[in-house]
């Protein structure tokens, strides 16, 4: 081999294998980076995601906690009325806003249909079950029944709150 080839030889591998190197450790260099900014995007995907669902689950509580206020304000009037006593509270007010302003209930079912909480749904829908013979009878109820689902309706939507509680808990 001539002095020229070998000389070319040489070269080719003194400007070659740092150059390859290079390539190769910008690929690796390019790659990784790719994937650690991929994985990182699914997490913080992932920690928003769960963000929203408990800002979600704790606006769908406070939401039912309206209603529950809403029907207990309306059960205390019937009771009142149904005892021939004055209350607090207008009898007729209590009544038009259980009928004008449920878009809290609305609002709850909604979320948790979204959300999937089977459970939670059931157990809201016991719920207002109770509310609806108190909403449909009032002042036509007897004192006993009428004491009784205002008990019911004082205690709330326990069961509803309890399932809520298993989705927020960490796990």
């Amino acid at each position: 081999m001539p002095p020229e080839e070998i000389q070319l030889l040489a070269d080719t591998v003194k400007i070659g294998f740092p150059v390859i190197g290079t390539i190769v450790g910008t690929l690796i260099g390019g790659v990784s980076t790719y994937l650690l900014t991929r994985l990182n995007h699914r997490h913080d995907a992932s920690k928003e995601l769960t963000k929203r669902r408990f800002e979600l689950l704790i606006q769908t509580a406070n939401d039912v906690t309206e209603f529950e206020h809403l029907v207990g304000s309306y059960a205390t009037e019937v009771s009142n009325k149904i005892q021939g006593l004055t209350g607090a509270l207008n009898f007729e007010e209590a009544r038009t806003n259980i009928y004008t302003k449920n878009q809290p209930l609305r609002r709850a079912r909604m979320s948790l249909k979204v959300l999937g909480l089977k459970e939670a749904e059931a157990n809201l829908e016991k719920y207002v079950e109770v509310t609806r013979e108190l909403i449909r009878y009032g002042p036509n109820l007897s004192k006993e029944r009428a004491s009784e689902l205002a008990k019911q309706i004082v205690i709330g939507p326990v069961e509803f709150y309890e399932s809520l509680a298993k989705e927020v808990s960490p796990t």
